[in-house]
């Protein structure tokens, strides 16, 4: 069940990256396509095996769904938020579609941990939203 949810979400968001129009060329979006990937694998590497704040469930199911998350839904949410942070839009049309997307992120957030997908020790989710936030700073 978990990995039809998490699927059913990043193809809506593989939807919205296909029909939105990019503020960035294909360079720019493979480069933080890679780098927002290394930055999650990392991030969570460290979460998950080192610290032991956030460990994925063990389940298969559950892992796949997982790093469905990490490997295009997160990558490409980033990748549209930069893009749309980069775009010739109004200031305050920008702010409020990132903050879109932040809040797009929140959501996800918590639906993997209503799926039992994350467990949280030691962690919250204000700390994930300075991690989703860190995210945006970092990619920008």
């Amino acid at each position: 069940m978990s990995i039809a949810v998490i699927c059913f979400v990043t193809w809506l968001v593989i939807i919205v990256f296909a029909i939105m129009p990019k503020g960035l060329t294909l360079v720019e979006m493979i480069f933080t396509y890679f780098v927002s990937s290394i930055l999650t694998v990392i991030i969570f590497s460290i979460l998950d095996v080192n610290l032991h704040w956030v460990p994925a469930s063990r389940d298969v199911e559950k892992g796949v769904a997982l790093n469905i998350c990490r490997f295009v839904e997160i990558p490409l949410l980033l990748i549209i938020g930069v893009s749309i942070l980069n775009s010739r839009l109004r200031p305050i049309t920008r702010w409020l579609l990132a903050a879109a997307i932040y809040l797009f992120f929140m959501i996800n957030e918590w639906l993997l941990l209503s799926l039992g997908i994350l467990v949280y020790h030691n962690w919250n989710m204000f700390f994930a939203s300075i991690n989703y936030i860190s995210f945006y700073r970092c990619d920008c």
